[in-house]
């Protein structure tokens, strides 16, 4: 069986988008591993989830759905909740309160543009009226 153990993000600013992965309520904390650089870490079940300093900024990432883009996926308890956090933080919404089979998401791009797809498990009714598209 194959199973994801870690995820890494390079980020132009790392603790911009550890205060925004914070908001969706990820307990990042500073880690070290003593070799390397100190970077932001939570553990997500099993997987290990970590947010470096890009080395060089090479501006905006990828835009929502293109080639090589990373497309990470969360669940929280409160969707409106981390909604107005993110808005009230600046991020920018790709998608706003999408109707899905397993609920409702928001899709905001993180500090660095990269799409973040947030959930809430039943939050929007399956008859609700909303975007129905992928």
């Amino acid at each position: 069986m194959t199973e994801l153990a870690s995820l890494v993000l390079f980020a132009r600013d790392a603790h911009a988008t550890a205060a925004f992965y914070r908001a969706l309520g990820l307990d990042l904390h500073h880690e070290d591993h003593g070799a390397g650089p100190t970077h932001f870490a939570a553990e997500l079940g099993e997987v290990h989830l970590a947010i470096y300093q890009a080395e060089q900024d090479d501006g905006p990432g990828p835009t929502f759905r293109a080639a090589a883009n990373t497309f990470p996926g969360f669940y929280v308890s409160s969707l409106d909740r981390v909604r107005g956090e993110l808005v009230s933080g600046g991020a920018r919404l790709f998608s706003d309160h999408q109707v899905r089979p397993w609920g409702c998401r928001v899709v905001a791009a993180d500090p660095d543009g990269r799409p973040v797809e947030i959930n809430q498990r039943g939050h929007c009714p399956p008859d609700a009226a909303g975007d129905q598209a992928g």
